[in-house]
């Protein structure tokens, strides 16, 4: 049974999307859905191996000689869940539920982001009654993972120089440019040998965290870069550490929140715990604004085999000399991050120990120093690195037409100042200005709260009001 007003044809289309599993990887089935619909409409579209999918809708009846509008949102959804939860995002629908005026999935993500997008493109394919120019409707897979189809996708099937992307969490505000980035891996080769030592566990916890887009330059602590700090000071100080095993952070454009280390020693428990403690105060006090909650703890485990010291040392010399965090701020945009690195993901594997970073910024030249410099780090260490998933920036365009005709229009439309927000996070509309240099981009969206968390939620006025900011304004175009 529907929760929405599905009278409401955006509402309409997010019950039926929210009936199809459609995580990252997994968007054949909603694909499917959106094929099925332009041909039900005897709408043209192009769809290629990695299931995005374009729709064309010709010009109404006026419009026949307006330039084409490209609209634009991905079809992937972030798949969490809380821990009772008992969903299975492969084959269950999302549990719709509204409370306060706004849209739940009951204990899992709700993927507004991006499915608000998909359905303000599908109500508009779908409805005859309409003014608009030619409409070109991409709709794109794996945005979560890595922006992987729109940087695959082929815009020769494209003649839009005009985009709207939709996919934006805030309602009266546009982008008006977005950070490019890179993923970096350091695999450090290990060789193990058997233990007769204590073995002990260092825990980082209590972090805040955050996306190594939006929140880098809050100065939050990074759990991998703490841990490393932690063991090389012990190294300083005479311990012998030989590594078991590091763990520490989910993604490697979040900011890590905990990280576990174990080691063996020959160096007593309460030695070691001193000196622990000693590092905590001082770390505790360097964050106690950004992260109030740091903890550093130790505590005693058992382990017959190690990493051998040599392998251990240069693992925590690399960890420790590697850059992170925020590098510089723009000169042009007050407050925007234009330069950083995360140290997102530490793992250890029965023969290496990988270390997995973001890396961002909208320059590519300035990209590649960042790798430069982590290369050259691991090479010392007899480590090596591999560059993949680079994507361009969108840097901002101070004579952007299509934003003036919307910053004009919202302004008659609602009587208020549209905002314009740039971010340091890589979004689909790079990918496509790297494609189309000459692309005039703009973007819109209702509001959101808590997206990629089982919290988020959807602002339904905002989702219907947008909606209709969307069509009036593509109206004047």
């Amino acid at each position: 049974m529907a929760v929405l007003d599905t009278n409401v044809l955006v509402n309409y289309y997010f019950e039926e999307i929210a009936k199809i599993p459609h995580g990252s990887y997994h968007e054949e089935a909603i694909a499917d859905y959106i094929e099925s619909i332009a041909n039900e409409h005897e709408l043209k579209y192009y769809r290629d191996e990695m299931h995005n999918i374009v729709v064309y809708k010709e010009a109404s009846i006026g419009y026949e000689d307006h330039a084409p509008l490209m609209l634009e949102a991905h079809m992937d959804m972030v798949n969490e869940k809380n821990n009772e939860s008992s969903h299975d995002f492969d084959n269950d629908p999302l549990a719709l539920y509204v409370e306060d005026g706004f849209l739940h999935a009951k204990g899992t993500t709700l993927g507004a982001d991006d499915g608000y997008g998909v359905c303000y493109m599908l109500a508009i394919l779908t409805d005859n009654t309409l003014k608009h120019p030619p409409l070109e409707c991409v709709f794109t897979v794996q945005e979560e993972v890595g922006l992987c189809g729109a940087l695959a996708f082929d815009a020769s099937v494209l003649k839009a120089k005009r985009m709207i992307g939709l996919d934006s969490e805030t309602e009266g505000e546009t982008c008006t440019s977005s950070s490019g980035g890179n993923d970096l891996l350091i695999t450090k080769p290990i060789r193990g040998e058997d233990n007769d030592s204590p073995v002990y566990v260092i825990e980082v916890t209590g972090l805040l965290g955050g996306h190594s887009g939006e929140c880098i330059d809050k100065g939050r602590g990074n759990a991998n870069k703490i841990a490393a700090r932690v063991l090389y000071h012990l190294l300083k100080g005479g311990k012998d550490i030989r590594l078991i095993e590091i763990t520490g952070g989910l993604k490697n454009n979040a900011i890590p929140r905990e990280c576990s280390v174990a080691f063996a020693s020959s160096s007593s428990f309460e030695d070691l715990y001193e000196m622990v403690q000693s590092y905590e105060s001082d770390i505790k006090k360097e964050l106690e604004i950004s992260d109030p909650n740091l903890s550093i703890t130790i505590h005693e485990e058992e382990c017959d085999v190690c990493i051998c010291a040599e392998d251990s040392e240069a693992v925590i010399s690399i960890m420790y000399l590697a850059q992170n965090g925020m590098i510089e701020k723009s000169q042009a945009i007050e407050g925007l991050t234009t330069v950083s690195l995360n140290m997102g993901v530490v793992r250890t594997d029965d023969d290496c120990i990988t270390i997995d970073y973001s890396i961002r910024s909208p320059l590519q030249s300035i990209r590649e120093e960042l790798s430069l410099q982590l290369e050259l780090i691991a090479s010392i260490y007899n480590a090596y690195v591999e560059v993949s998933n680079d994507y361009p920036g969108w840097d901002y365009d101070p004579d952007s037409q299509l934003r003036a005709q919307f910053k004009e229009f919202y302004l008659t439309y609602t009587g208020q100042t549209l905002k314009e927000v740039a971010t340091h996070g890589g979004l689909e509309t790079g990918a496509f200005k790297g494609k189309i240099p000459e692309l005039d981009i703009i973007t819109m969206g209702p509001n959101m709260a808590d997206i990629h968390t089982p919290d988020e939620r959807l602002d339904i006025e905002s989702f219907v009001k947008t909606y209709q900011l969307l069509v009036s304004f593509i109206e004047t175009l």
